[in-house]
């Protein structure tokens, strides 16, 4: 395993020539991304093609990846041959060694052990809590009121993480753990910095903020864990993590790592999917026939009742819908990998400790594998041909996929349906300012009116 600051070496990989990119002075490359990441790689793209070399400080060297092809063998076929980049490494600051954080044989272990708990049986016993969650937060609304649907969301996210990882309400913990996302999305670019690791030893502002909102929750989740144990609980994922066993009956996770896991789940997972429901709100308002087709669907299937976990099946184009919405704004915006020895990128040269970056953002408005690629269309996902692979990974792909994709598909799909047939949400003013940072965000909240439907 390479360190994350690694050199390049000077190597070549059959003598491959290195890819087309736009030159220029390496700290200049570095602060345009900074400035404008989405934008850069778009302009990368359309420059440049499939590959783009771009030199960046300290002498790393860095692949912008838009070729889906390129982009399934990286992340599937040979994802042996790299460990994650630098950004998500650094998160096991916040997260810990964490199934999102760890690598290789660890990794490998942490996931077939956690795998049961994601199956399709489990996962359906927490859809009422989704409901629930998002007939609690809409039923606090009133016709014609003003509210910041991003925050909304939030609300949702993170009451159905705190019922089912705890079978708590956590909500009263919502400045905490909201601090802590503050906190750590301050110091987000901070990651991507050579010489990022002197930077956490000074003693800096965000780097103070950031580590007392550490300790702040981990100090709560320590205490949700240590209640849950003692009140016997059964049905919560913290619970089913406890009474995993491995071969030889033993627990397979202990207390440090079901910690991890727990703050892993409770944060990456209700701030990708806050974000992926705000995303999707903001779209239906801006297309208005998507978003009677979703409620003559939900007429159809649901009546005046509410939608239950079975219903999954029956709501094609609610799923759809938000399918789509993860295509055009996916929360996860990109990965990158660290290669681990010289590797062959199509015809070019990545050496070892080259860094390739693969952005959902790019590859999935590529015209290529999307008609009319920025045209919000739930129906391609109905009628059409799939994408080939490489061309739609919004959960990333191969061993390191999301291992919550099930989970987060059922959240979505039950928290549009049950809001969607009360409440029509209507954004104000111009397309937000997106913050891309750890997530995709509107910048400063999604203001919007909702409407009785």
């Amino acid at each position: 395993m390479i360190s994350g600051e690694a050199r390049e070496r000077p190597q070549t990989v059959g003598g491959a020539a290195r890819p087309p990119g736009p030159g220029g002075p390496a700290w200049a490359n570095f602060t345009r991304y900074l400035r404008d990441p989405l934008g850069t790689m778009d302009g990368y793209a359309a420059d440049h093609g499939g590959v783009a070399y771009v030199r960046f400080p300290g002498g790393h060297s860095f692949f912008f990846v838009s070729d889906a092809e390129l982009v399934r063998k990286v992340l599937v076929d040979d994802n042996s041959a790299f460990v994650k980049g630098r950004a998500l490494r650094a998160a096991k600051r916040l997260l810990g060694e964490g199934l999102l954080t760890s690598e290789g044989a660890d990794h490998l272990r942490r996931r077939r052990s956690i795998q049961p708990v994601f199956g399709h049986e489990r996962i359906a016993r927490y859809g009422d809590a989704m409901v629930d969650a998002a007939e609690h937060v809409s039923g606090s609304w009133a016709d014609g009121a003003e509210i910041d649907i991003n925050g909304e969301m939030t609300r949702v996210a993170l009451r159905v993480v705190g019922r089912t990882i705890f079978d708590a309400d956590v909500e009263s913990e919502a400045p905490e753990i909201g601090e802590v996302l503050e906190a750590g999305m301050r110091v987000f670019h901070r990651f991507l910095l050579p010489g990022a690791e002197l930077l956490w030893r000074l003693p800096l502002p965000a780097t103070r903020r950031f580590n007392a909102a550490k300790r702040d929750i981990d100090a709560f989740l320590e205490r949700l864990v240590a209640e849950r144990a003692a009140d016997g609980h059964d049905e919560d994922l913290v619970a089913v993590l406890r009474g995993l066993r491995d071969e030889s009956g033993r627990r397979a996770l202990g207390d440090a790592e079901i910690r991890d896991e727990a703050i892993t789940l409770m944060l990456a997972g209700h701030e990708t999917t806050a974000q992926a429901l705000t995303w999707t709100w903001y779209l239906l308002h801006r297309n208005p026939a998507a978003g009677e087709a979703l409620r003559a669907e939900l007429g159809a299937q649901l009546g005046d009742r509410p939608p239950a976990p079975d219903d999954f099946g029956r709501l094609p184009y609610t799923q759809a819908v938000f399918r789509e919405s993860l295509r055009l704004y996916p929360p996860v915006w990109a990965l990158a990998r660290i290669a681990t020895r010289p590797y062959a990128l199509g015809p070019y040269a990545v050496p070892e400790g080259g860094t390739i970056v693969m952005s959902q953002w790019v590859v999935q408005r590529n015209e290529r594998h999307f008609p009319d690629p920025l045209r919000f269309a739930p129906e391609r996902w109905i009628d059409g041909p799939p994408p080939p692979p490489g061309a739609y990974f919004p959960f990333a792909a191969g061993p390191r996929m999301c291992i919550g994709e099930r989970f987060a598909m059922l959240e979505g799909t039950l928290v549009l349906a049950a809001i969607a047939r009360a409440w029509r949400i209507v954004p104000g003013g111009g397309p937000p300012r997106i913050d891309a940072r750890f997530t995709l965000r509107p910048r400063g909240g999604l203001p919007a009116t909702v409407r009785a439907a």
